[in-house]
């Protein structure tokens, strides 16, 4: 057994103590949660486990952490990562309690251990295990953790501007860990991801409900009036979006790496089970649709009365909640045009509204191949093997370190395929969270070599 690997499980109760003390600090972005002591304690963890010298920095919303930890070489790569989460849910569809990490089946059950605390533990253990047994690190490493992720990371750009001339200067590489590894369970280089832009429709029709039979034919329902907006919007009989401009940029022919997407493993019976569905496309158009095509989801619905029994009412308001993940070089302005162009009239009128709630444009870095090799050199000998995608199919803020520091960017996702992510029983598996830390020991010790 490998020197880090001893380590590791000599020291494994002390790691999972901490995972659990992190998990069970509830950090819901989303819901104004009180951060204060999510953000002490990742300060005093990476202080007293790495001696990293931490600066807390003030922005429009939540505070980010930066950690600077010295090295021997002028080598700097910034590691990212989120210390927000998504809500837990209905308590209803939890196995177990969301905010208390619980160890099931091989598994740890909890809100944010997959996403992101648990793949943010396994990289400063892995690095914490590295100057364990080596005293000092190779090169310098800078964690930047934001509490912005789950709100589309609305003040990252802003922050990262106001350091690029001070504490992240000397970066000429970002190393992203968040998503998921493949669905077969190998571990994964990505270099791209999809953007996202979200956005919530709210129709308007009176200032109060009415009575269905006082006011029918003279009320329009606000839900009847939403579902011919959302026409306007989609053609549900093609599944294409109709707003104007929205495919600009989106990848055709050469640009789509098949070569890549015919490497990567595909086992049909296994992703319907992971996935919950009865039939999923072939191979090709599979990956082609998670990564080079982007989306129209409708996310959430509401309006009117949807309780027990009959309520003969008609709404005066209704809301639709969207997200888009774009991809190649589809524009998030051009796109907002484009929405606000189609649905002129009815803004005007003071039937819809628009709230935007995410933009996050797609990203690709030009890695060089030998960097690649590297990376899936560096993840194989961590953890047996490796698979390289050319785009992750979910959003991270890659554009940050591409377009403000100008580095390339690489991600690495630990957490497993089905860790249900933003969903009820949110998991890790405990092999997972394991080569996490084993990956990130093997970073720091192959890196520049």
């Amino acid at each position: 057994m490998a020197q880090e690997a001893e380590y590791i499980k000599a020291h494994y109760s002390k790691f999972e103590q901490l995972l659990t003390q992190f998990v069970e600090i509830r950090s819901v972005s989303n819901a104004d949660d009180d951060m204060t002591a999510c953000i002490d304690f990742l300060k005093t963890t990476f202080e007293k486990l790495l001696n990293a010298k931490v600066t807390l920095v003030k922005t429009a919303g939540l505070p980010s952490l930066v950690a600077q930890i010295n090295g021997t070489t002028d080598h700097t790569v910034l590691f990212y990562g989120h210390y927000d989460t998504m809500p837990g849910g209905a308590r209803d569809l939890w196995e177990t309690d969301p905010f208390k990490l619980t160890l099931k089946n091989a598994r740890y059950f909890g809100r944010g251990v997959g996403e992101n605390k648990g793949q943010l533990m396994a990289q400063i253990l892995g690095i914490y295990t590295y100057i364990q047994l080596h005293g000092t690190l190779p090169f310098n490493v800078i964690f930047l953790v934001e509490g912005e992720e789950e709100r589309g990371s609305v003040n990252l750009k802003t922050t990262v501007s106001s350091l690029h001339e001070t504490l992240l200067k000397q970066v000429e590489l970002a190393v992203v860990v968040d998503g998921s590894i493949n669905q077969n369970g190998e571990h994964v280089v990505r270099l791209g991801n999809r953007g996202l832009f979200g956005f919530e429709l709210i129709t308007k029709t009176g200032e109060n409900d009415n009575h269905s039979g006082n006011a029918g034919n003279i009320m329009t329902s606000a839900a009847i009036k939403l579902v011919a907006v959302l026409r306007k919007l989609y053609d549900f009989d093609e599944q294409r979006v109709l707003i104007p401009n929205f495919y600009q940029g989106v990848p055709q022919g050469k640009e789509i790496k098949t070569d890549l997407l015919e490497a990567l493993p595909f086992d049909k019976k296994q992703i319907n089970s992971q996935m919950g569905l009865k039939t999923i496309p072939d191979k090709l158009e599979f990956y082609q649709r998670l990564i080079y095509q982007p989306t129209f989801n409708i996310a959430g619905i509401n309006g009117g009365y949807t309780g027990k029994g009959l309520k003969t009412v008609i709404p005066h308001q209704a809301n639709v909640k969207i997200d888009c993940r774009l991809v190649g070089n589809q524009n998030i302005e051009i796109i907002r045009k484009g929405l606000e162009t189609v649905l002129a009239a009815e803004i005007q009128s003071g039937e819809v509204s628009i709230n935007y709630l995410g933009a996050i444009p797609p990203s690709t870095s030009d890695l060089s191949k030998s960097l690649i090799d590297t990376f899936a050199a560096i993840i194989k000998k961590a953890t047996g093997s490796v698979v390289i995608e050319p785009v992750m199919a979910g959003t991270v803020p890659n554009y940050v370190w591409t377009e403000v520091l100008k580095v390339p960017v690489v991600t690495i996702p630990y957490a497993n395929y089905d860790q249900h992510n933003h969903a009820p029983n949110e998991n890790m598996t405990k092999k997972d969270f394991i080569d996490g830390i084993k990956i990130s020991y093997e970073l720091v010790n192959s890196l520049f070599k």
